[in-house]
């Protein structure tokens, strides 16, 4: 194969949120000169625009920042960025006494460290396609179609390395049809600025889930419209708190994914059962409270505009010209019943679905572990069949081989590190 190096980049990153800012980082910090580059499909930063709703905070500390737990002395830590904002925005945060910015604080403290890297992200332009480049002894480099989003003109590059990052993709329960009026919660910000602009009219709202979306989604309707009608449906007994006790937050340590990595896969899973809800579903232990006390002053002051219907799982709904129906199983009755509503918003979470589809190209050089599951090395690069030099790196998708932290933010910097530090062994200086 005969191509021009300089043409040639050592990585090519989809997707630009946290977790892909983090590994840009991590590449201007090690000194390693590898040439990169970054799509993704977003206008411009946004880190689940749709859920930043004011007053909602972090789930984690600040220190659980871009760079923080590998770096403390590093300029894009968090810190810093309250330091260069004004004067006194960093001793006035400290006066705060809180380790849990708001989610619209975070946010804006990611878009200013990835706007430091804009000469390496291609803003509004989609990933179609990975395809591998044969050279002499098998497939020696990947071919990355993409297509920019305002003009619709394709182009490609070529790359010794992918790097995806696309975050979950949302999960709608099955026969649902979504809508204007049933949405999943990533889309609620904007759907009730678009549809439900009345802040005084008395809707009537219907949420699905129990977790930490649900809990965020049900404050900022509670507090933005004053006259609504809530309908919250969760499959068990109670909202249940998120486990961040001092032992089992251990399970975010940085040497964890070490050691999850080398345990067979049966005692893994049983690890992710048992400590689910330091993970998944669990509701900050502070905001259950203050959900629970919205319940009470709405009962004992008699409007009944608040309801909390348990053992429910929702089966279907649909969207009409003036109203949503939501269809639910009673898991303690076996019967159904139906909620009618002015929208249905789904807190129903995000799912990491392997094979990729950009990979689908790729499919006879990777091996699977499962059917439904990538076979992923420590390095978080997928295993591949002899003959194929590239590496493929996914952040996000190895919970099941790496442990929680591989959804979260916590052990994001260190895991930006071990790829960078993979990318640079596989890059030398001296092969180019």
């Amino acid at each position: 194969m005969h191509v021009n190096e300089r043409d040639i980049h050592d990585l090519v990153g989809i997707g630009f949120g946290p977790s892909n800012l983090a590994v840009a980082i991590a590449l201007e910090e090690s000194g390693h000169p590898l040439r990169s580059v970054f799509f993704d499909r977003k206008p411009e930063f946004a880190w689940h625009p749709g859920l930043m709703f004011a007053g909602a905070e972090m789930q984690v500390s600040f220190t659980k920042d871009l760079i923080t737990m590998r770096n403390p002395r590093s300029r894009f830590s968090f810190l810093n960025y309250l330091a260069e904002q004004s004067p006194d925005r960093l001793a006035k945060f400290i006066n705060l006494r809180t380790f849990y910015p708001t989610r619209v604080e975070f946010n804006a403290y990611y878009a200013w460290a990835a706007r430091q890297f804009d000469e390496l992200v291609h803003w509004g332009t989609e990933v179609l396609d990975v395809s591998g480049v044969p050279g002499a002894d098998g497939i020696e480099l990947l071919r990355v179609t993409v297509r920019d989003r305002a003009d619709g003109q394709t182009r490609s590059v070529l790359t010794r390395n992918v790097l995806l990052a696309p975050g979950g993709t949302p999960h709608v329960p099955e026969d649902t049809a979504l809508g204007d009026r049933v949405f999943h919660a990533s889309e609620t910000r904007e759907r009730l600025q678009a549809s439900f602009d009345d802040l005084s009219a008395p809707y009537h709202f219907n949420i699905v889930g129990s977790g930490q979306t649900s809990a965020d989604v049900f404050m900022h309707l509670r507090r933005s419209y004053p006259n609504a009608r809530i309908t919250t449906n969760i499959r068990g007994f109670a909202m249940r708190p998120e486990d961040d006790t001092h032992f089992v937050n251990e399970l975010f340590l940085p040497e964890f994914p070490d050691w999850f990595h080398r345990q067979d896969s049966e005692f893994r899973q049983k690890i992710i059962d048992d400590y689910g809800l330091a993970a998944h579903t669990g509701v900050s232990y502070d905001l259950i409270p203050q959900i629970y006390r919205e319940y009470y002053e709405d009962l004992s002051s008699g409007c009944g505009a608040l309801s909390l219907h348990r053992f429910t799982e929702l089966v279907g709904a649909y969207s009409d010209a003036d109203r949503a129906v939501a269809t639910y199983f009673h898991l303690d009755s076996a019967e159904t019943s139906k909620v009618e509503a002015d929208a249905v918003i789904l807190a129903t979470g995000y799912r990491y679905r392997m094979p990729v589809p950009a990979l689908a190209g790729l499919g006879a050089h990777l091996r699977m572990e499962t059917p439904e599951r990538y076979a992923i090395r420590r390095d978080y690069a997928i295993e591949s069949v002899e003959g194929f030099a590239p590496r493929i790196f996914l952040q996000g998708f190895a919970e099941a081989t790496h442990g929680f932290s591989e959804v979260l933010l916590s052990l994001m910097p260190v895991r930006a590190a071990e790829i960078v530090q993979s990318l640079a062994e596989n890059t030398s200086v001296e092969s180019r």
